[in-house]
């Protein structure tokens, strides 16, 4: 037994006796290499650029053309045939969903069904209960800043007299709606002046419901499943004007985009790696003139430095 701990206690893994390989980076490796990748790079960003510029966005501002408390048209006309599906969002800026305040403001056992007491709402603060009354049953539904900010304006799609089948399902995440928004039982009173929400499984309550991180975002309304939007057709969107932003300067807006198989109008992640891929291909290509220009012979004990 005892021979066996001490082959155990002198094996050699302990002893850092393993097989082992400590590659030398020579310049002849690592110039090619980080040519290749800066060019890899380069072909990537350039893909996605090139993709990202055959997603058609149509984006119209309206805070500015509708009051508040009243009815408007905006009129719009694809520049290229957009074919389905159309994602129709509306936009908000100068909106900080991100503050730390606001996003403590709600509580989820509450908006997964369960009716709160009005001292388990204290995380609701400072929407918490009707006129601020200590009890249970003046307890808002749901409560909370998120859900007392709720953007409510109206949006109908139409071309000429037909309104156009925008779906509205489907717009959240399906995680959300199947597992994290669940209406109490009994279900709020809409008429009751301590609801905030009737259906708390509404999918564009559940789309509000998760904040963005930018105080410039947008958020899906409808989703043109089939069909398309013409190009040169004029098509208008009906709007019921509820929503105001001139407290915080904000701005309202509607989008119509379609995607391609990186995602919506965002060049970023495309110039990134075009960026990134420049970086590398000029670094490599000027070690590769320094190494033919003036190469440094490997393992020359000139260029060690004695203490």
């Amino acid at each position: 037994m005892s021979d066996v701990i001490n082959k155990l206690k002198s094996s050699k893994f302990k002893q850092q006796k393993l097989p082992a390989r400590q590659p030398i980076l020579k310049p002849r490796s690592i110039i090619p290499i980080m040519i290749i990748l800066g060019v890899v790079f380069i072909a990537i960003g350039v893909i996605f650029v090139v993709s990202v510029d055959k997603v058609i966005e149509v984006s119209k501002r309206y805070d500015d053309k509708c009051e508040i408390g009243s009815n408007c048209t905006i009129t719009f006309e694809p520049p290229s045939d957009m074919e389905s599906p159309v994602y129709f969002y509306y936009q908000l800026s100068n909106f900080y969903q991100n503050h730390r305040r606001y996003v403590k403001s709600r509580d989820d056992t509450q908006l997964g069904g369960e009716n709160l007491s009005y001292e388990d709402a204290e995380v609701c603060d400072p929407i918490r209960s009707l006129d601020g009354e200590k009890k249970d049953s003046a307890v808002y539904q749901p409560c909370g800043l998120i859900v007392w900010s709720q953007f409510n304006d109206t949006l109908t799609v139409k071309n000429g007299d037909d309104i156009l089948n925008f779906s509205e399902k489907g717009i959240a995440w399906e995680s959300d709606v199947e597992k994290k928004f669940k209406n109490p039982d009994p279900k709020p009173d809409p008429d009751s002046p301590t609801t905030l929400q009737s259906d708390y499984t509404d999918e564009h309550f559940v789309v509000w419901m998760r904040v963005a991180a930018l105080p410039t975002f947008r958020k899906l309304y409808g989703v043109l499943k089939n069909g398309k939007l013409e190009k040169g057709k004029q098509y208008s969107v009906n709007i019921e004007n509820h929503y105001p932003v001139s407290s915080f300067d904000g701005q309202k807006s509607i989008i119509f985009t379609t995607t391609t198989w990186v995602g919506g109008k965002n060049s970023f992640l495309g110039y990134a790696y075009i960026s990134l891929g420049g970086i590398l291909f000029l670094i490599g290509f000027g070690f590769l003139l320094k190494h033919l220009i003036k190469p440094r012979p490997l393992g020359k004990e000139k260029y060690l430095k004695w203490n």
